[in-house]
């Protein structure tokens, strides 16, 4: 594959993991995606912090076209002026975004990918509750079927939850935004066991860090 260097230094890190730990390799792929989270926390306050910034300036932009609904030149210069002023805080939420997109996609592409560094990938050989991590639901047959369908109800419970608990304070999302965190369940039907497991994984910490920063954080 194109892009399976990527999942030359995620391999080194799942693999090192279940060798220091003498645990199974899902058990490392769970460890590791919480070490990797765990790390990029700061990315996650930064984030959070410039969620809270584009949210503030969103709410003085509907406040500006509701006082000057009558008066859309009125509206347009004091929207101009406050795009002058705070409009920054629209790019800058960004930044915090892209900064852990290479590790994650890293992980990613471990979980994904049949070769690492132009050899097999043997983490996807080994088996979570005798389901080969490389296995798909698809191709799954009797009692597999079972691991991959409690993954997926652990992700749309997952799911359910984002949908309830990222909501911001006071915010009327798009119907659109209610179905987004249930597209990962979608997802995970056509990827390998390990993608899953991190899927489950990471996603969870999302959830759970944002609770925990909007308690922290306001």
């Amino acid at each position: 594959m194109p892009f399976d260097f990527l999942a030359v230094p995620a391999n080194y890190l799942v693999a090192g993991l279940a060798s220091l730990t003498h645990l199974p390799v899902a058990a490392a792929i769970v460890i590791a995606t919480g070490l990797v989270r765990l790390v990029l926390v700061p990315v996650g306050v930064a984030q959070h912090k410039a969620d809270k910034r584009r949210n503030a300036l969103l709410a003085k932009m509907a406040a500006l076209r509701e006082r000057y609904v009558n008066s859309p030149k009125r509206l347009e210069t004091e929207l101009g002026d406050l795009y002058r002023t705070e409009g920054g805080a629209m790019f800058r939420g960004c930044l915090p975004m892209l900064v852990p997109m290479p590790v994650f996609a890293a992980l990613y592409q471990l979980f994904v990918s049949p070769t690492v560094g132009g050899g097999a990938n043997l983490l996807m050989q080994q088996t979570m509750f005798g389901v080969p991590l490389g296995a798909h639901l698809l191709g799954a047959t009797g009692p597999q079927v079972i691991v991959f369908v409690l993954l997926l109800v652990t992700l749309a419970a997952i799911g359910y939850l984002s949908s309830r608990l990222l909501q911001a304070p006071g915010a009327k999302p798009h119907p659109l935004l209610k179905i987004l965190p249930y597209l990962t369940t979608v997802f995970a039907i056509f990827v390998p066991l390990a993608a899953s497991l991190y899927l489950v994984t990471t996603t969870a910490w999302t959830v759970a860090q944002t609770v925990a920063l909007r308690h922290w954080l306001g």
